[in-house]
């Protein structure tokens, strides 16, 4: 076991030997990622990694409310086609609806996030900055 001096600085203060291998694996892959992208995208390289993690991280909120769905009712909505074969006094009818407009709604969200990005970035290149927004 390494001494807290002979650290990497990189790494956080994880105290667990799972989290610090993990820590240490994430930046294995994205040190090497991140330079190739920077090397052939430039500052526009940011725009692109920002909105790959929105996609991820609303993609796992995509999958919420049919997995509660699914649990709970035990029944799996994918789309309002589905939805208008329940019954019309059910409460699956209802908790369809709603399951299929949260997914609709968050897919909005995704896809205004990654065009207002891309937007402001154009924009700062149009204006000859050459270095995009470098904003979230």
């Amino acid at each position: 076991m390494t001494q807290p001096s002979q650290q990497d600085p990189n790494l956080s203060g994880l105290t667990t030997e799972t989290g610090k291998r993990t820590e240490q694996l994430l930046l294995n892959i994205w040190e090497p990622l991140d330079l190739l992208g920077q090397g052939l995208m430039g500052s526009l390289w940011r725009t692109v990694y920002l909105s790959i993690q929105d996609a991820i991280a609303l993609g796992v909120l995509l999958k919420l409310p049919s997995l509660i769905g699914h649990i709970i009712i035990g029944k799996d909505f994918s789309s309002f086609d589905v939805c208008l074969k329940e019954n019309a006094l059910g409460v699956s009818l209802y908790a369809c609806f709603i399951i299929v407009a949260a997914d609709f709604c968050l897919w909005i969200v995704l896809a205004g996030r990654i065009i207002g990005r891309f937007w402001a970035d154009l924009l700062e290149l149009k204006r000859g900055n050459g270095h995009g927004s470098n904003k979230p």
